[in-house]
């Protein structure tokens, strides 16, 4: 990408920017929420067009108006939000579309045989019959990422995906991308995780507010890719202030409610912030509306003192 630019009513969303992908690199995009990593990504998947600059593919400038065009070129997204249809099999989620016939009809054993190479190929264990509805978060993104090497993808772009991942799944994809990167293929990988630009990357692009600041090589402090991010040191950005809590004006105990979450208790204090962490699907959200009165619970107590 040379020079990108994309406008739209009331904001410049990338301004003049430079990007490069190699073959069998990691490069890491980072930035800020609102920096234009996503802009980014949708121009190269086809979502958007530029309003200036040119995208180039092996050094020729290419136009890139449609997903179907990016495909052509080799080019498949992984969003956060994964673009499967649960009711279909993971076969059939892989080949959408483009199922092998045999007679005017869908072969679907060998569908199945060519998904179960895929599927192997990154490593998951899955049926190819098995329905995505059964699936977890986790081997889900896997079957996305069989789905692009049916495309013989030769840029894989991730967005965030380690975001709801364990941290078992995350040493699991980050094998099947440094397997992807010995075979060529070029990845663009969007993450917040800091510790994992040196774990997994090559390089690394930020952006801030719409412009390329820097190019780093992925070994690069921490603390210097925090400053490039947002301008400035994480001790100007966020200066350590001392905060007495005072007295509890929330106390919850021993809440419960059967098959969402079990024996939860904790007190906020006036003065202070309370995270509420956990995986999806770990019951923040089904406490917090517990809690407010949204959802009822079967045990245990919600005082406001």
């Amino acid at each position: 990408m040379e020079g990108v630019r994309k406008v739209f009513p009331g904001t410049v969303a990338l301004d003049r920017v430079d990007f490069d992908l190699r073959r069998g690199e990691v490069h890491v995009l980072l930035g800020e929420n609102g920096a234009g990593k996503s802009t980014l990504i949708k121009m190269l998947s086809g979502a958007h067009r530029p309003d200036a600059g040119r995208i180039l593919v092996d050094g020729e400038p290419v136009r890139i108006g449609s997903a179907q065009d990016a495909e052509r070129l080799g080019i498949a997204t992984i969003y956060q939000e994964f673009n499967l249809v649960p009711g279909l099999s993971v076969a059939e989620n892989i080949f959408l579309g483009r199922q092998p016939r045999r007679f005017g009809l869908v072969d679907r054993r060998r569908m199945n045989a060519d998904a179960a190479a895929l599927l192997q190929r990154v490593g998951v264990d899955v049926d190819p019959r098995t329905p995505v509805a059964e699936l977890g978060i986790a081997r889900l993104q896997m079957v996305e990422i069989a789905k692009a090497l049916s495309l013989d993808a030769r840029v894989l772009i991730m967005d965030e995906p380690t975001a709801v991942l364990t941290t078992g799944e995350v040493d699991k994809l980050f094998r099947i991308v440094r397997r992807l990167r010995e075979d060529g293929v070029g990845v663009v990988f969007i993450t917040h995780h800091l510790e994992e630009i040196a774990a997994l990357g090559d390089r690394v692009t930020v952006l801030r507010d719409g412009r390329s600041v820097a190019e780093v090589p992925a070994g690069t402090d921490q603390d210097e890719l925090v400053r490039l991010m947002v301008g400035r040191s994480i001790e100007q950005q966020f200066p350590r202030e001392r905060a007495g809590a005072g007295e509890p004006l929330l106390r919850v105990t021993g809440l419960t409610r059967r098959g969402h979450f079990d024996d939860v208790s904790f007190e906020v204090r006036a003065g202070e912030v309370v995270g509420l962490a956990g995986l999806v699907g770990a019951g923040r959200t089904e406490v917090a509306r517990a809690v407010f009165g949204a959802d009822p619970y079967d045990s245990g107590t919600v005082e406001v003192l």
